[in-house]
């Protein structure tokens, strides 16, 4: 077991059996692979997180998908909010549309089809 982990795992480390132990480990090293890169640690903390909840019962595959679907919706909505604000920004207050695209966190392609010079995808 990598100390690393066991330090990252803190208290949780006495609730998990020495199996349970090994399976995070692997899922760390499964995790590790899939996430190489140093801007990828906060997906590399949530699996972790994720594996070690399931493991010690806390969390479902049911429970994760609910979370997932949860998010995405907030997602469209806050995407949505963005657009609009960068729509008004253009046609309010005159902002040109790459500085209202990138103030909004949005792509300009989208706000130029929200601004109707653009077709639709």
């Amino acid at each position: 077991m990598d100390a690393n982990l066991m330090v990252w795992l803190g208290p949780a480390a006495t609730a998990l059996t020495p199996t349970q132990l090994e399976q995070l480990a692997d899922a760390s090293r499964d995790i590790d692979a899939r996430y190489p890169e140093p801007d990828d640690a906060d997906r590399r903390e949530a699996a972790l997180t994720a594996a070690t909840q399931h493991l010690l019962g806390d969390v479902t595959i049911d429970d994760a998908s609910r979370t997932l679907i949860d998010a995405r919706a907030h997602e469209r909505r806050a995407y949505a909010g963005a657009l609009q604000m960068a729509v008004m920004a253009v046609r309010v207050a005159g902002t040109p549309k790459a500085v209202a695209a990138r103030r909004a966190g949005i792509d300009r392609m989208s706000l130029l089809q929200a601004l109707g010079e653009r077709a639709p995808r």
